[in-house]
């Protein structure tokens, strides 16, 4: 059995996201395809690449992710497939396989399949779809591309600090409207030194880490590490994204006092 996961910014509300599975399926009757998500905002690489690096390792070894997200961000763009951590993904060279893999590549290339009239325009269906079902066939990568050293590395999960503070940035919004940062707890513990602070977000200012979302009232704001080790701000029974107008990108910025 073949499982190969979706992770797209297409949306479920028209034909896109059908039209990728059944060239999958078309190609390869047997696959189990597992739909990760059609709703990342559209182009939001970063939403995309903390998904992806939350949800791959719950799969068996060997599944394949096609992810689709801004993937056609230059008429230059390069389409990849890497194998990492036992598990294949496809999609576009625009930086977001690593920051989603903490794991160096086994095998990164970049797909030189013929070109087929669509595909600069429908990657997913046209290009990755085949990928997929090749691998998923038993084919090898280098029968799909040659190898690939270049692919796009950024570093902008990494937040800024110095002994006084911690600048963040919002990662993802989720569906309850809370907003996870790329901060993790062991780099807020090496900072704060066992310090007071309070976390500035927008001029609001939130002291102390929770440990779960009810241990203040409904209404207030919440600071806490959640399952991911990143830190999430929330508000207790209310949606802190739309009432505070927090979206991915914005930075909140944590002061340590004496």
């Amino acid at each position: 059995m073949s499982i190969i996961t979706l992770t797209t910014d297409m949306g479920t509300g028209g034909y896109y996201a059908g039209s990728v599975k059944a060239a999958i399926l078309s190609e390869l009757p047997t696959a189990t395809i597992v739909d990760i998500t059609h709703s990342v905002q559209p182009f939001h690489v970063s939403a995309a690449a903390f998904i992806i690096r939350n949800i791959y390792k719950r799969f068996p070894s060997g599944t394949i992710h096609i992810v689709s997200v801004d993937s056609l961000n230059s008429r230059s763009s390069k389409f990849i497939a890497l194998l990492a951590d036992e598990h294949y993904f496809i999609g576009a060279d625009n930086g977001l396989f690593s920051l989603a893999i903490d794991k160096n590549p086994d095998k990164v290339i970049e797909i030189t399949l013929p070109a087929t009239a669509s595909q600069e325009t429908f990657p997913a269906r046209d290009i990755f779809a085949r990928v997929a079902c090749h691998i998923a066939k038993g084919g090898t990568l280098d029968e799909v591309g040659k190898d690939y050293s270049q692919y796009m590395k950024p570093t902008a999960w990494q937040p800024s600090y110095d002994n006084e503070s911690i600048t963040a940035v919002v990662l993802y919004v989720d569906n309850y409207g809370n907003c996870i940062c790329n901060l993790d707890k062991a780099l807020f513990e090496q900072v704060a030194k066992g310090r007071n602070f309070l976390i500035d977000i927008k001029g609001y200012e939130v002291e102390g880490i929770s440990h779960t979302y009810n241990e203040k009232n409904s209404g207030e704001i919440i600071a806490m590490f959640s399952s991911t080790g990143l830190l999430e701000l929330a508000m207790n029974h209310g949606d802190l994204s739309q009432i505070l107008g927090l979206k991915e990108g914005d930075m909140i910025k944590i002061v340590f006092t004496a």
